[in-house]
C-alpha cells in the first residue's frame, strides 16, 4: 500500500461542510488562482481586507506573484464566501482559524522554509495535497498559532461527504522553532497524495476509479514516470493502459521502456498497445 493512502482515505470519509462564511484567514496558491487578488478587490465594495504575498520582503521577491498569498477578510462577507468558493473550486488554499491573525500570518511565512533532514527547501504547504501530507506526519510546530486548518478534499475519490477536511492543532499548543522540521515519511505521503489529487482531477478519464483501484493506478503511473513518461497529457492518453493491470509485469511494456529511445517515442509505442 502506498504510504499514507489508507489514512488519507479515512480522512476523506470524515469530510465536512467546513468553516462556513465566518472564515476570515486564508492562504492561497497564486499559481493555481492567479486572478484572486483582482477578484477580491472587485467584490470588496470598500470593505477593509488584506491580500499579502508572503514572499514580499524576502529573498524570493522574484517569486512573490506566484507564491503563497495571505488573505484576511471580514467574516460573513462576500469576500469570505468568494474565498471559500475559490479554494474548493480550484482545489487550492487553506482556511486558518486562529486567535491571533498577525501571529498566524507570520507562521504562514515561517512554514515556507522547511528542513527535511538534509537542508532547507521551499515548501508549497498551502497546496491541499502537501498540507495533507504534512498534517498526517506532523512534527512539533506545524500548527503554531493556528487552531484549526481546513483544506479542500478531493471532489470524487473516496466519496467525501463534504468539500473540506478539518485538521486540529494539538490541545497543548504547538509552538514552532523555525524552520519546521519535516518527518522522515512526509515526502512519501506527499507523493501518494499528489497522485490522489491528480487522479481526482482526471477522475472520468481514468474510468471513475474506486478507492480499491487506487493502489494499482498509482503504481502504474509511478512506473511510467520512473521511465520518463511524465508529461501529464501523455499520462492522460495512457489512462486505458494504466487501468489494465500491473504495467511492471507486462513484458511488452517493459520491452518498450527498456529500449534506448526518446521518451516520446516510448509513449507513442505504448499508445499503440
Amino acid at each position: 500500500m502506498h504510504t499514507g493512502l489508507n489514512t488519507f482515505l479515512q480522512r476523506l470519509a470524515q469530510a465536512e461542510v467546513g468553516p462556513g462564511d465566518a472564515a476570515t484567514c486564508f492562504v492561497f496558491d497564486q499559481a493555481a488562482s492567479p486572478d484572486l487578488m483582482g477578484t477580491l478587490r472587485a467584490v470588496s465594495h470598500g470593505m477593509h481586507y488584506k491580500a499579502l504575498p508572503l514572499l514580499a520582503g524576502t529573498g524570493h521577491m522574484d517569486r512573490a506573484r506566484e507564491g503563497p498569498l495571505w488573505c484576511e477578510v471580514q467574516a460573513r462577507s462576500g469576500q469570505s464566501r468568494l474565498s471559500l468558493y475559490r479554494a474548493v473550486q480550484d482545489t487550492s488554499g487553506l482556511v486558518i482559524e486562529t486567535d491571533d491573525p498577525l501571529a498566524a500570518q507570520l507562521h504562514a511565512r515561517d512554514l515556507i522554509y522547511q528542513h527535511d533532514g538534509a537542508g532547507l527547501w521551499f515548501s508549497d504547504y498551502y497546496n491541499p495535497r502537501e498540507w495533507g501530507a504534512l498534517a498526517l506526519t506532523a512534527t512539533r510546530g506545524l500548527f503554531g498559532p493556528w487552531r484549526t486548518v481546513y483544506s479542500p478534499a478531493t471532489k470524487h475519490i473516496g466519496n467525501p461527504s463534504g468539500p473540506w477536511l478539518r485538521w486540529t492543532a494539538p490541545m497543548q499548543g504547538d509552538p514552532l522553532a523555525a524552520p519546521y522540521k519535516r518527518a522522515a515519511d512526509t515526502y512519501a505521503v506527499s507523493r501518494t497524495l499528489r497522485w490522489v489529487y491528480w487522479l481526482d482531477k482526471h477522475f472520468h478519464a481514468f474510468g471513475e476509479p474506486t478507492t480499491a483501484q487506487l493502489p494499482a493506478l498509482i503504481s502504474n503511473l509511478g512506473f511510467l514516470v520512473s521511465h520518463d513518461i511524465d508529461e501529464g497529457r501523455w499520462l492522460l492518453k495512457l489512462a486505458g493502459l494504466c487501468r489494465g493491470g500491473p504495467l511492471n509485469e507486462r513484458s511488452d511494456v517493459r520491452a518498450i521502456l527498456e529500449e534506448a529511445d526518446a521518451p516520446f517515442n516510448h509513449y507513442l509505442r505504448l499508445l499503440a498497445l
